[in-house]
């Protein structure tokens, strides 16, 4: 390889963990999701919200958590007895978790942009084997991160759970009670299920990528090294 054709198959394999594990967050953080959720058999009821407000307010969050909202706007919306929908506390991790997607939504798209700039320039310079092995190879590092991250929330979700909102946020301020508002809208067993869904699309992308990098490998001769 030419050090620019090396460099490119590198950021291609680095870039592909990071624009399909994040991916699937355009699916998942979204009203839709949280209906599909709410609508399951066995999914947990609220003691505080019927169906139609628990929706209602979930839809404000989820659009604050996007940027359609200000935070003025989320701490002004009311349950059906004119009463704030969310305490001080919740206001407050929203914002981080706001903070969190915002970065995470960044990276995912940089990443993206990454993937596709190394891959024009592969397919330019005729480098179809780097690319091939460049998709394969960033589908190996992107499934060894999802059985990871999917195999631990398997043998231990409480851990998995507690270890990942204290890499996102400070200790102490994503704990609430029961009966506050955050836990009656996402009860333990939406994230349980939202984990290995996402697992699920993830193994998905990971596969038609590993597919196309493949048949990019087997219908493609090999370059002489002088033309390389």
């Amino acid at each position: 390889m030419t050090i620019l054709t090396r460099a490119a198959y590198l950021l291609l394999v680095l870039a592909i963990p990071a624009a399909l594990v994040l991916a699937p967050m355009y699916l998942f953080i979204t009203p839709g999701f949280i209906r599909h959720e709410y609508g399951l058999p066995g999914f947990p009821g609220s003691v505080r919200f019927d169906a139609a407000e628990r929706i209602e307010i979930s839809d404000a969050i989820l659009h604050y958590v996007r940027g359609r909202i200000t935070r003025e706007q989320l701490a002004a919306v009311e349950t059906a007895e004119g009463e704030p929908a969310l305490n001080a506390r919740e206001v407050d991790h929203l914002a981080d978790v706001r903070i969190v997607m915002d970065r995470l939504f960044l990276v995912q798209g940089v990443a993206t942009l990454a993937a596709l700039v190394a891959i024009a320039w592969l397919v330019l310079r005729r480098q179809v084997l780097d690319l091939a092995a460049g998709l394969r190879h960033g589908v190996i590092l992107a499934a060894g991160l999802i059985v990871v991250v999917v195999g631990y929330s398997l043998l231990d979700f409480g851990a998995f759970f507690t270890a990942f909102h204290n890499l996102f946020f400070p200790p102490g301020t994503w704990t609430f009670e029961f009966t506050d508002t955050l836990i009656q809208l996402y009860p333990l067993p939406l994230w349980m299920d939202a984990v290995w869904k996402i697992g699920v699309v993830v193994a998905i992308e990971l596969a038609a990528v590993y597919a196309l990098g493949a048949y990019l490998r087997r219908s493609t001769p090999p370059v002489p090294d002088a033309e390389r």
